[in-house]
């Protein structure tokens, strides 16, 4: 009988996605990309709120007084953090939206199914609530002082050359890279290259959310925002284990980072568009 039930119940939804469209609102970041000669091609910001200025050439910051370059670093790479973590909380909210429609339909929509079955092959992994927990980000102190540590704060080769702020290595030689001056035990190295700073933040966000070493430390962000409490769980980034976490925490400290977990993407710089997710017949 409860199987006839749901089955009328489809034929129901079918019936009235006919007549009207089924849509999806989600918000798109106007990004405004620029490419960086000079350190006055750097937009500051003096409030919380910022333009989604998104850099695809940057300048090595090294030359620079100590302050004056780590300002200019943050003015670089905070508002791709925050395209970066607009982006995946969208997903997350569209994630949320299809698991709403599933309580209440016994179909999955076309488009809603293709959305899913492409995360779950990006994440690695089948299930809602374990998506939502890869996808979720953290706090944007972390990236900053991670993007610190590993880039000299905007002073490395692999900076400058291939706008990557984490060091990520690749291990295909099909895609963009940039060889290490020094191996290891006579093995080549060679790190990702990226066209603009935020495909490097959002490939350091995909990494963290992919690999099983960081596992524990998505377990932990899950029900923390804490940035503090989060870097701990961090210690198999680094093969140095505590004293990369305890020198991250020290970073993120004495630089004041975690002010910048409240800053946001000016208004104006955001833009709702629907999505049809069934077509009327």
């Amino acid at each position: 009988m409860r199987s006839i039930f749901i089955l009328i119940l489809g034929l129901a939804i079918l019936m009235i996605s006919c007549e009207k469209p089924i849509t999806y609102k989600e918000s798109l970041v106007l990004s405004q990309y620029a490419s960086i000669n000079q350190k006055e091609d750097i937009f500051s910001f003096t409030d919380t709120c910022i333009a989604p200025y998104i850099y695809t050439k940057v300048i090595s910051l090294r030359e620079l007084p100590v302050n004056e370059k780590k300002q200019k670093f943050v003015e670089m790479l905070l508002p791709s953090i925050l395209v970066a973590k607009h982006d995946l909380f969208e997903k997350i909210k569209r994630v949320e939206h299809i698991q709403l429609w599933q309580e209440k339909n016994p179909i999955l929509l076309k488009r809603d199914s293709l959305f899913l079955s492409k995360l779950f092959e990006t994440y690695k992994c089948n299930d809602l609530t374990e998506l939502k927990r890869r996808l979720k980000p953290h706090p944007a102190s972390i990236v900053l002082g991670q993007a610190a540590l590993e880039s000299g704060w905007g002073s490395s080769r692999f900076f400058k050359e291939g706008n990557n702020v984490f060091g990520i290595w690749s291990y295909h030689a099909g895609e963009n890279r940039i060889k290490a001056l020094v191996g290891r035990d006579s093995t080549n190295i060679y790190v990702r290259s990226y066209a603009s700073i935020e495909n490097s933040v959002e490939d350091y966000f995909e990494t963290i959310a992919r690999v099983n070493a960081y596992k524990e430390f998505r377990m932990k962000r899950s029900s923390s925002d804490d940035p503090l409490k989060l870097v701990p769980f961090l210690n198999r980034y680094s093969e140095v284990g505590e004293i990369y976490t305890n020198k991250l925490k020290q970073l993120i400290e004495s630089n004041g980072l975690t002010k910048y977990d409240s800053y946001i993407i000016k208004e104006e710089f955001l833009n709702e568009e629907e999505i049809i997710l069934s077509e009327a017949i």
